[in-house]
């Protein structure tokens, strides 16, 4: 059945139209999309992002076996009003196989604010260093072998893997197929 579209039906479906509208500008204002992107994961309040990724290959002589280099960025968004230190201690747990690698950084503490005059300090972006325990498992790696990432915060853990890719090398959420190595 049609309905008769009369001047009050109009200006009620207008106003709903314009409120439904105004409405989703704000709801991305505050959240946006809630999307991560590939090299980031969301633990708790805090999103852990892992790039840069490059292989120190270490001395030919010598302890130095060579390590997984990068960065990490600690971003803390807890609805403001809030902070959180700790230590950075065993936070990034890195096997390749079943070889674990020493995270080396970042080390000693963090801390972290979100509220407004905090804001500034939502964020630290450190080095990452995951030293590799021989010469073998760092060849493994550089010919394709994936490291698993497990980061640790409160304890709750999420994984990233950490993998050579378009010549250079990434983190990701998903461990892509050996044919893209």
């Amino acid at each position: 059945m049609a309905e008769k579209m009369t001047r009050r039906t109009f200006m009620k479906s207008a106003a709903a139209a314009a409120a439904a509208i105004s409405l989703s500008g704000v709801l991305v204002g505050c959240g946006g999309s809630g999307q991560l992107a590939d090299d980031e994961v969301q633990i708790g309040p805090f999103t852990v992002k892992v790039f840069g990724l490059d292989v120190d290959l270490g001395t030919e002589s010598g302890t130095d076996k060579g390590a997984i280099t990068g960065k990490v960025r600690l971003r803390y968004d807890a609805g403001g009003g809030s902070w959180q230190g700790g230590q950075y201690g065993d936070m990034f747990q890195a096997f390749v196989g079943e070889a674990k690698l020493k995270q080396v950084s970042p080390a000693g503490t963090f801390f972290v604010s979100d509220t407004l005059l905090g804001k500034p300090f939502a964020t630290e972006e450190k080095d990452l260093r995951l030293n590799f325990p021989d010469a073998e498992i760092k060849e493994a790696y550089r010919n394709g072998q994936p490291a698993v990432l497990k980061i640790v915060i409160n304890g709750i853990s999420e994984t990233l893997f950490l993998v050579k890719k378009n010549g250079g090398y990434a983190a990701t959420k998903t461990l892509p197929s050996l044919t893209t190595v």
